[in-house]
């Protein structure tokens, strides 16, 4: 069964130290975080870098910097009660202090002694969203006192042992596999890569749908009328890696195409299914050409040798311009969608059926168009070089 490509290991075992990194920290944290009377609450924020304080100068209150706000005696800042409701506000001081809330004064606050004000409560008296506390007393600087919003601890609430166990992050481990999928995928843009610089006019011509959908009844090119040109014989071989990379994703599966399994070696090691995959393409690639000597064959017989270098042109044309297409799709589906991969062989059905329609459909009015040939002679050509062909294929593949 198919999974998503990994990443590579260094990145693997960077992310898991942070992973651990983090859940420790966090587990220190959750126990630090505790305060109030008792360390009954959790702490939701802390208003230790949020004073104010009125500065003669500007007029106005501004954020009170330690170095140069010296021996003032008064600290406020503004508080939502909108953002914390439910919650509860601390406060504690060693040293006396007096609260005002909206400039006015309110009560006197103890010392060495944590007092708790419920803020829906503060909400309701006061009916604003905001309020402005002021802190007036003894105080020379903001480091005596604490204000701080807290959630009580429910009582309920039982500690939860976490094991060493839970803690250890273990890396998902990469199977041969993924790591086939990864390597087949480079071999295969490497494959296309060389053959785009090497012969980059002849690559236009085979993945072109325009090409494809034109049928030049004198067509001199080399790529149409010479087969077994080298060129056009890595084009083939290309097509042949091609379905060979789709072939070893089915039979991933347990899906047993065409009892290919029977020239496969056993065997769930990277080398032996890239092994595979070049057995696999090789096999392919001889299909290929042996499908070109069946129609040079039938074509003699029908007395239609002109047609012969078309009609295996545009098989392989539109076989590599659909197949292209399939890879690129698979590869981002193992990638982002891997439950595609494991369905594999019931999404292709389809897709495959209708594209080997069209392409019979393509060469139909290509050889009609290039040769005056009743239809029956046609229908009964393409029937034998064609039709049968499919229908014996997929009775085997299924």
């Amino acid at each position: 069964m198919s999974k998503p490509l990994g990443f590579p290991s260094w990145v693997r075992v960077l992310i898991t130290y942070i992973l651990t990194l983090s859940l420790c920290l966090l587990g220190r944290g959750v126990k630090a975080n505790n305060i109030g009377p008792d360390k009954a609450y959790y702490l939701v924020y802390d208003y230790h870098d949020d004073w104010q304080v009125y500065d003669d100068h500007y007029k106005a209150y501004v954020p009170y910097i330690k170095g140069e706000h010296k021996d003032y005696n008064s600290f406020s800042l503004f508080f939502d009660t909108e953002n914390y409701r439910g919650y509860k506000l601390l406060y504690y001081s060693g040293k006396e202090n007096y609260l005002f809330i909206n400039a006015s004064l309110q009560r006197k606050l103890p010392t060495e002694q944590w007092v708790v004000m419920d803020i829906d409560s503060l909400k309701e008296k006061y009916g604003k969203l905001k309020l402005f506390l002021t802190f007036y007393g003894t105080n020379t600087n903001v480091e005596a006192m604490t204000v701080q919003v807290g959630n009580k601890i429910s009582k309920v609430e039982k500690s939860i042992q976490i094991s060493d166990s839970l803690l250890t992050v273990i890396p998902r481990e990469l199977t041969p596999f993924q790591d086939f999928v990864t390597l087949g995928l480079l071999f295969l843009a490497v494959c296309y890569a060389f053959l785009y610089n090497l012969q980059p006019k002849a690559f236009g011509r085979y993945f072109s749908i325009q090409d494809l959908l034109t049928i030049n009844i004198r067509d001199d090119a080399f790529i149409v009328n010479k087969p077994f040109d080298l060129g056009n014989l890595l084009f083939v071989l290309n097509l042949s890696f091609t379905l060979a990379f789709i072939f070893m994703l089915i039979q991933s599966d347990e899906m047993d195409l065409f009892s290919v399994s029977t020239i496969l070696r056993d065997g769930e090691s990277l080398g032996t299914m890239f092994s595979n995959f070049i057995e696999l393409g090789v096999v392919i690639f001889v299909l290929m050409l042996a499908k070109y000597v069946a129609l040079a064959i039938l074509t003699n017989l029908y007395r239609l040798d002109n047609i012969t270098n078309v009609h295996y042109f545009k098989v392989i044309q539109a076989s590599s311009i659909f197949f292209l297409v399939v890879v690129v799709f698979l590869s981002v589906s193992a990638v982002s969608a891997p439950e595609v991969i494991k369905n594999i062989q019931n999404i292709l059905l389809i897709p495959i059926s209708i594209f080997f329609l069209l392409r019979l459909i393509l060469i139909y009015f290509t050889i009609n168009k290039m040769t005056p040939l009743k239809n029956l002679y046609l229908f009964s050509y393409l029937c034998i070089v064609e039709v049968i062909p499919l229908i014996v294929g997929i009775r085997y593949a299924l």
